[in-house]
């Protein structure tokens, strides 16, 4: 019988120190009859890969349960693993931390080509697609890295807003356009466009993109200096609060400690977070706080949020400045009531 045959030469090769060709008879061997416990026994020492003698072991304890001592050596090889894989675990760990540390000092393109070495590694932990989610530039790796690391983690609140954002900007283009021309990557935002253009809801829309593309193409080729939201939001912030804080030490005088007037102090915060909301509603930006306050994925606020949030603004300014004129007009009146002898 061929079975047997091929069994005694591999066994005679396996003694003899032939392993390889020992090894290459006992698979030719289990092709023939997978349920041969002799051949799998043979092999549990002779492949190379850890994981294949694990597997080898399972299949004989699968053909005949009370082989104590491949159960004994399966229990051995798993300790190794195990092993392994924590030392694996470690190393993967420290590299990270060292593509942090990368990232601190400024190199973020070797901080990038090392996660992106270590998220093939096939063993990669949460750290690793959490550091490629942030500092790969193309959105499609970026929404890979996330959906591995809610496949680790999939408590991660952040992450799963960050992909259901990306996923937006991936399904609405012209967000996508707005958002690169928010940042001052022009390229990116006429390339997206003409994406977008080549598949429009409408003919109205078609126009808009045609003049949106000419319109940065302009600055482009004008090299106007970009200036981003967020610091077109911090200088109109900064108006509201600095009058306040003017009329207000007219008010008090320019000691103010020596006159302390806590409502007014207490107003210029309101003024200040008042001036924040009216600038937030009127720069178009996808800031954050409106996904955290409306829940607005990508489209950087919708024209009833935006009121809303610059009417709230407005009253937010709009009351300390009257408790300050207020005031003003009292000190006005006793003035001059006590001034006069009449």
């Amino acid at each position: 019988m061929r079975e047997e045959q091929l069994l005694q030469q591999a066994i005679s090769a396996a003694r003899a120190g032939r392993e390889l060709t020992a090894r290459d008879i006992f698979l030719e061997i289990i092709e023939i009859n997978p349920q041969n416990e002799v051949a799998w026994m043979w092999l549990t020492g002779l492949l190379d890969d850890l994981d294949d003698c694990i597997y080898a072991c399972e299949r004989v304890l699968e053909i005949n349960p009370g082989n104590v001592n491949i159960s004994q050596y399966l229990d051995q090889l798993l300790v190794e693993r195990k092993k392994q894989q924590e030392a694996e675990r470690l190393r993967l760990e420290e590299q990270a931390m060292h593509a942090r540390e990368l990232v601190k000092a400024g190199q973020r393109g070797e901080a990038l080509e090392l996660v992106r070495e270590l998220a093939q590694t096939g063993e990669a932990g949460a750290e690793v697609w959490r550091l490629l989610a942030d500092l790969a530039p193309e959105m499609d790796e970026r929404s890979r890295a996330l959906e591995k690391l809610l496949a680790l983690t999939p408590g991660d609140a952040h992450a799963r807003q960050e992909l259901d954002r990306l996923h937006h900007f991936q399904n609405n283009p012209l967000d996508l356009a707005a958002m690169y021309e928010e940042q001052g990557n022009l390229d990116k935002a006429i390339e997206t466009y003409g994406l977008a253009s080549l598949k429009p809801g409408s003919k109205d829309q078609w126009n808009s993109i045609y003049w949106k593309i000419i319109r940065l193409e302009n600055l482009r080729q004008e090299n106007i200096a970009h200036i981003s939201p967020g610091i077109s939001v911090a200088r109109l912030t900064g108006g509201p609060p600095l009058l306040y804080f003017l009329l207000m030490l007219v008010h008090v005088g320019m000691n103010p400690i020596a006159n302390p007037e806590p409502f007014l102090w207490i107003g210029f915060f309101w003024v200040a977070l008042g001036g924040f909301m009216i600038a937030l509603a009127s720069v178009r930006s996808h800031h954050r706080l409106w996904f955290l306050l409306f829940r607005d994925v990508g489209s950087g606020g919708t024209p009833a949020a935006r009121f809303v949030m610059a009417a709230a603004g407005w009253i937010l300014v709009f009351l300390p400045f009257l408790l300050l004129f207020y005031l003003a007009f009292n000190r006005l009146l006793a003035f001059i009531f006590f001034s006069n002898p009449w």
